[in-house]
């Protein structure tokens, strides 16, 4: 533990010096606009077959209809976070700390993050790293913040726009990447390329971890059944062999390789807020390769709820 923690210190230090070019710059509506793709109007089938029902996590499939609409290439780093609460700070303190993300979700019971619970939102070298610890109610707060802020932008290509989280079917549709039948953001259910590198920021669970358990499980009808369920010992993050810098967590939103439509980490790293309340897709570093499935989606409690595994990105939709 004392050798871990000290690598974690001298690995902070060093990339106070080495991470300058993977900080946030600031907002520059060129580059701001670079960021964000247009997403065709189309349909697409939404969801699997019936031969999945038992997974109560993943939609019914269905035939959806999209509007055209943009879509950020990247979650929201902290770096823009960090832009958005020193603004308002300038004009409401109470405002201020509502937004404030809640960094003591980095604190857990059998690993050793308590460095995060510090660093991680403003230490320079995560300036490009997905903010988490954010409730869907500050995220719906910053689109709310970045519409007023890219309107008041004299030289906008866009003249009256609004942004907002993304609707659960916008997210699927931009997901797939053009790629309607494949599970995940790339062509294939491999989770690797043919080279050994990893497509996405996501928990392994090597087979050998893998074994099986039982326990009885009182059913509907008030009867206990013998229930078989798959256990894991141990596992790695897939992210910490992508970026080499001893972080067993996120990486930045720019990491590996993009979808069919440009769109970076729509599969593991943070999963998003949907616009749906209680919901979110895409899957996290902490999350194994199921939960990386366009279709599949996770719940949450409360519009307050936050967590090291949640973040989002936003949508623009052109009113005129």
């Amino acid at each position: 533990m004392k050798n871990y923690i000290l690598i974690l210190i001298v690995s902070l230090i060093l990339l106070a010096f080495t991470g300058k070019d993977k900080t946030y710059k600031g907002f520059n509506l060129k580059s701001f606009e670079n960021s964000l793709v247009l997403i065709p109007k189309g349909y697409f089938n939404m969801g699997v077959g019936d031969e999945d029902v038992p997974f109560v996590h993943r939609e019914f499939c269905k035939t959806v209809n999209v509007d055209s609409f943009y879509i950020s290439k990247y979650e929201v780093s902290n770096g823009q976070y960090l832009e958005f609460l020193s603004e308002i700070i300038q004009t409401d303190t109470n405002y201020y700390k509502k937004m404030l993300p809640d960094t003591l979700v980095w604190r857990e019971k059998f690993a050793y993050n308590e460095p995060f619970v510090e660093y991680y939102l403003r230490h320079p070298h995560y300036r490009n790293y997905p903010v988490v610890g954010v409730s869907y109610e500050q995220a719906e707060f910053f689109c709310d913040w970045l519409t007023k802020k890219y309107l008041n932008e004299q030289r906008r290509k866009y003249k009256k726009v609004c942004f907002k989280l993304p609707t659960d079917e916008q997210w699927v549709f931009a997901a797939k990447g053009k790629i309607d039948l494949s599970p995940f953001p790339w062509n294939g259910i491999e989770m690797q390329e043919k080279n050994g590198k990893w497509l996405a920021n996501f928990l392994v669970v090597p087979q050998g971890s893998i074994g099986r358990d039982s326990m009885y499980i009182k059913n509907v009808y008030g009867k206990f059944e013998k229930k078989e369920f798959k256990i894991t010992n141990g596992g790695f993050v897939s992210g910490n062999l992508y970026t080499n810098d001893n972080a067993d967590v996120t990486v930045p939103v720019n990491s590996f390789e993009p979808n069919g439509y440009g769109l970076y980490n729509m599969a593991g790293n943070v999963e998003e807020f949907m616009r749906e309340k209680g919901k979110t897709h895409g899957g996290s570093w902490h999350d194994t390769g199921y939960y990386l499935q366009n279709s599949t989606f996770e719940t949450y409690d409360t519009l307050h709820s936050a967590s090291v595994e949640r973040g989002f990105r936003f949508v623009m939709e052109i009113q005129k």
